[in-house]
């Protein structure tokens, strides 16, 4: 870790090597620094500052704040401190580099990302996961598919690849991982057809070093390797025709076994009797793979989720640790996915070594330890039930996502910003994702007239719990109002901080889960705090914003519409936040309603089997006032003059606003429209009154 002995110099350097020094109460004229997207390569996200600390965190106010000059899409990122300079990724894969003391702006990049590819790269153009930096370089992904470095002095470019195709649907949102000489990079999106890989680039020249396939591809042209013929096998027709296992965020690097490792998505259609006629288990689908850090080459894989049928993927972040199980010292490697099961695997050999539910889950039963394969539940198999679905948990949100969690070594416990759902999927030919509807938020929560929201939450939670690895049993766990809130960072001061979805930025006992202290942000929470002590003071910073599929997935994040932005805080800090009040248009007269009550509820449905609401929002509410993507409720007068030139006919394409002709009729977009008309004249009879 790099660092210096008196204040931290204010220009960017960045030297970020891959492990961290902890930092020692016996010096506080040190400065300890957040290097890496997971402070080190175990992405721990643990951190030993103590200044700041269970006795005195009360005392936290803030130091600064920053909001960047763009659309107010929210922050999903971590930022990377390094040599006194915050550095962070925001929408549409802008990056921007700060002094870590007093948040000025030091340089600021735009890509000028091109978000009309195609619908990866439009929906990737507004959610980037952050940057690596590393000798002097800070490396980020696109959405049309370029992994850049620039000068961390300077901000300039100084080369770039295209690492994928943005015109076959994919799309880099995730964070670059840089180690071993190499940044190694991902791409999405599995939901949309992308056939996965991995590639490393040497990260001073961008050549490209070697590239692995998560599945196998048409098997009339020559297989990659080996052991994607040997995954073929596992295909109902011999290889993944609908692509999937893109690894877009989960790399860690090992550099006690040279491996990396990554965690994959699952594929498309999500239906597997239609993804994959004939059966078998989709490798290398929902796994975790170790590859050779310098080759490449396959080293082994564990599958969470064979034949999997309800996105219950295993792309989320991986921990490395290392463990006392059974009176033997064990490597392990750590992931909570998506489908509620908390996973210790030996990092030598892939050996499953503990599973056991973190959250309830209603797909399975166990997992046995024996064969590694879940036991499922009777009945979970929609597509094989006479009425062609089930009730189950966890729904395609996952019992955990993307955010990102923390291990702390004192204890043995894992913080896992995690949720539950239940919802009934559905198999039908006309439902979406190779015929699968369900709820995106449960079956049991309902949404208010205003699309905003609606307490009628059962079986519905936010939890913030901490895991203990060795035992495999919640120690504590704390209750939120809502799922899908922010990542996590613990510190050796007893600390664990974590945003919300309710917009509070909270401290908890690492020991309790008591909550010691919190800060009301204004905004829904997603991002990943990080700490770093600089000029002999600890920061605690964090991502305030909630980004676009929150919002559709969690309607009442509407009632949270302050801006996007970097909060730091330290102890006896007095800054106060800008002042903000959203200033939201009126909203314009929509058009005359002249549709049936049948064609408006058909459209409803239609826009919830499109994923509209991905977008614009649950019931065309919007994503956030000052957003990049626009609520439909206040649509002009001109867009609805061209709403089917808009929907079928691409012409705002170059916005990212996809065209859906092959997709939806023009009867289907008229519906469709006139389901957006009636919810508009809801809100405009509301505002009228």
């Amino acid at each position: 870790l790099s660092g210096c002995d008196s204040a931290p110099q204010n220009t960017p350097a960045g030297n970020a090597q891959e492990t961290a020094t902890p930092a020692s109460d016996a010096d506080q004229q040190s400065d300890v620094w957040w290097p890496q997207h997971g402070l080190d390569a175990r992405e721990q996200r643990f951190s030993e500052l103590t200044w700041v600390n269970t006795e005195n965190v009360a005392q936290l106010g803030l130091a600064w704040s920053y909001q960047p000059p763009l659309p107010d899409d929210g922050f999903a990122g971590t930022p990377v401190v390094v040599d006194g300079v915050v550095y962070m990724s925001g929408t549409f894969a802008t990056v921007f580099a700060l002094d870590a003391v007093t948040g000025e702006e030091l340089w600021f990049y735009d890509p000028q990302v091109d978000p009309g590819h195609g619908f990866s790269a439009s929906w990737s153009a507004r959610r980037n996961h952050g940057v690596a930096v590393n000798n002097g370089k800070v490396y980020v992904g696109t959405s049309d598919c370029r992994l850049i470095a620039l000068s961390a002095q300077t901000g300039e470019p100084v080369w770039q690849v295209q690492s994928c195709d943005p015109g076959k649907e994919y799309a880099i949102a995730g964070a670059p991982r840089v180690a071993n000489g190499k940044v190694y990079i991902g791409n999405g999106i599995s939901d949309f057809g992308a056939r996965g890989y991995v590639t490393a680039y040497d990260a001073e020249t961008g050549a490209q070093v070697w590239r692995f396939y998560t599945v196998p591809g048409d098997p009339a042209l020559p297989f990659e390797n080996d052991i994607l013929e040997m995954a073929a096998t596992t295909w109902g027709l011999g290889w993944a025709t609908g692509g999937g296992g893109c690894a877009w965020d989960a790399i860690v690097y090992d550099a006690e076994f040279n491996h990396i490792y990554i965690g994959t998505d699952s594929g498309l259609p999500w239906n597997p009797e239609t993804r994959s006629p004939g059966g078998g288990d989709n490798l290398f689908l929902n796994s975790i793979i170790a590859l050779d850090a310098d080759t490449g080459k396959y080293k082994w894989h564990y599958q969470t989720v064979p034949a999997d049928a309800w996105d219950l993927n295993a792309a989320s972040q991986i921990i490395l640790a290392d463990l006392e199980l059974d009176g033997k010292p064990r490597k392990v490697l750590l992931q909570a996915p998506k489908n509620g099961f908390f996973y210790v695997l030996d990092r030598a050999t892939g050996e499953l070594l503990a599973a056991e539910n973190y959250v309830p889950v209603e797909w399975a039963s166990s997992i046995d330890l024996e064969t590694g394969r879940p036991v499922e539940n009777e009945g979970v198999r929609y597509y094989l039930e006479r009425d062609n679905s089930a009730y189950t948990s966890p729904t395609p949100l996952g019992a955990h996502n993307w955010h990102t969690m923390s291990f702390h070594p004192f204890h043995n416990l894992v913080y896992i910003p995690a949720q539950s759902f239940d919802t009934t999927y559905n198999a039908g030919e006309n439902a979406p994702l190779g015929g699968v509807s369900f709820h995106y938020y449960g079956d049991n929560l309902n949404t208010r007239e205003d699309g905003l929201s609606e307490a009628g939450k059962l079986n519905t939670q936010g939890r913030l719990i901490a895991w203990d690895v060795v035992k495999q049993e919640a120690r504590w766990e704390f209750l939120h109002e809502f799922g899908m809130n922010g990542g996590v960072v613990s510190t050796a001061g007893g600390l664990v901080f974590q945003g919300a979805a309710d917009g509070k930025f909270r401290a908890h006992s690492a020991a309790s889960g008591e909550e010691l202290w919190s800060f009301d942000t204004g905004s829904a929470i997603q991002g990943g705090p990080v700490t770093y002590s600089a000029a002999g003071e600890q920061y605690i910073l964090v991502p305030v914003g909630s980004v676009s599929m929150t919002r559709f997935m969690i309607p009442f994040f509407g009632d949270l519409p302050g801006p996007t932005q970097l909060l730091a805080f330290k102890l006896n800090g007095d800054a106060r936040l800008p002042e903000f009040s959203p200033a939201l248009p009126p909203v314009p007269q929509p058009p005359a309603q002249t549709a049936s009550a049948e064609q408006i509820a058909r459209g409803a449905s239609l826009y919830n089997a499109a994923s509209c609401g991905l977008c614009h929002g649950s019931s065309g509410a919007g994503i956030r006032p000052g957003g990049s993507m626009h609520s439909l409720q206040y649509l002009s007068q001109e867009s609805h003059a061209q709403f089917s030139q808009i929907v079928l006919g691409g012409v705002r394409k170059p916005q990212g606003m996809m065209s859906f002709q092959g997709i939806l009729s023009e009867q289907d977009v008229n519906d469709i429209h006139a389901y957006v008309i009636e919810r508009q004249w809801l809100l405009y009879n509301k505002q009228q009154k």
